[in-house]
């Protein structure tokens, strides 16, 4: 018996993995920050940004660029002027610059990522309004390495929904859904590094138009998402604004927010209501005003605001010919015949369609002052 159980070890540890192909992680690039950008001549430049582990190094950041025709060729390139294997299992970021999305069809670039089973896919990919570049040198002396300052910046924006997150996962869905369109987080580098909002792009992969950061909002709320913090100051013209303080705003949070899509088809185009209702407490009111006794016509003012605002946004996105909410999932499943018919024009059906917003605000509290 004890050759039969010494046996049986000796077969389960042949089975273990070895570590043949074990690597020093200083032998290792990680890059942790990936760039995609054209030059002057349209020709394709991949920067990379990795930590340097060296402690001989005194820059911990070593970023290159290289000028190449695939994101795959690039990774030889870069090992010919690093003295370490390239890896992107660890990726971070994805930055895409607009001269890039300015062209439609860029998406295959991507196929690496994809095909290759030992990079992520759960990068975040954003769009940067300028020069990779200017983001990637960008010297920050008081913040952490640039690839967990951008993560982490992203992620903030994220949780106040003043932009989308959109990992390469996510993108590769909306490019392959008929029923929506492509948007990620836009950024630029003014002085500092900061989230603008949100870009949107069409069926193709171009650049159509950004969203700022209150439009954003309003775009995760259609899109019922909505987890996070929504901060809203708006401006209410029954007020009135004669002084050179901007005395007819005022800002509140959403405590709880419910948002319903339905879907109609009648007189040759699609029909979509959306209902909102939210629960709000009330953070700043620059002008006088009873909300004790008159919080009917409070909400009512909100009410309406917040519906113009919906419809700018609406109008501009129709116009655009492109869908960033998603409303040809809720056309293709509950008017299925009608949608196939226009599935491959998505964007210009929408177009088309009557997309109505009805806002309903309940004031639940005042703050701490009357």
């Amino acid at each position: 018996m004890k050759h039969v159980c010494l046996l049986c070890l000796l077969l389960s540890i042949s089975l273990l993995s070895g570590c043949r192909d074990r690597i020093n992680i200083e032998d290792i690039s990680l890059s942790l920050l990936v760039g995609i950008d054209l030059d002057k001549e349209n020709q394709l430049l991949i920067s990379s940004s990795s930590p340097v582990f060296n402690t001989e190094a005194k820059e911990k950041e070593e970023n290159t660029v290289v000028k190449t025709t695939t994101l795959r060729h690039s990774r030889q390139q870069f090992d010919a002027t690093i003295n370490a294997l390239t890896s992107r299992g660890k990726l971070q970021v994805l930055l895409i610059g607009k001269r890039v999305l300015q062209h439609k069809d860029w998406f295959p670039i991507l196929d690496s990522f994809y095909r290759d089973s030992k990079d992520t896919v759960m990068t975040r990919v954003v769009l940067v309004d300028g020069p990779v570049s200017d983001i990637l040198l960008f010297k920050h002396k008081d913040k952490p390495r640039l690839p967990l300052y951008l993560t982490k910046l992203l992620d903030t924006a994220h949780q106040r929904n003043i932009t989308v997150i959109t990992s390469l996962q996510e993108l590769h869905r909306q490019f392959s859904d008929r029923g929506l369109s492509p948007s990620i987080t836009e950024l630029k580098k003014d002085g500092e590094i900061k989230v603008t909002g949100t870009a949107l792009l069409d069926r193709s992969g171009k650049y159509k138009l950004s969203l700022n950061a209150d439009e954003t909002q309003l775009l995760r709320i259609m899109q019922h998402e909505t987890d996070g913090q929504f901060t809203f100051t708006i401006h209410l013209p029954q007020q009135s604004d004669d002084g050179i303080f901007h005395e007819n705003m005022m800002s509140f949070v959403p405590e709880a927010i419910s948002v319903k899509t339905k879907t109609n088809y009648k007189d040759n185009k699609f029909i979509f209501d959306i209902g909102v209702n939210m629960r709000i407490t009330i953070k700043e009111r620059l002008f006088s005003f009873d909300v004790k006794r008159k919080a009917p016509e409070l909400e009512k003012n909100i009410q309406e605001e917040l519906q113009k605002q919906f419809s700018r946004l609406l109008k501009k996105i129709q116009n655009a010919n492109i869908d960033p909410i998603g409303l040809g999932l809720y056309a293709r499943a509950y008017e299925y015949s009608e949608w196939k018919e226009v599935q491959d024009k998505w964007g210009e059906a929408l177009s088309k369609a009557e997309v109505r917003v009805n806002v309903l605000a309940k004031i639940q509290a005042m703050g701490a002052m009357k």
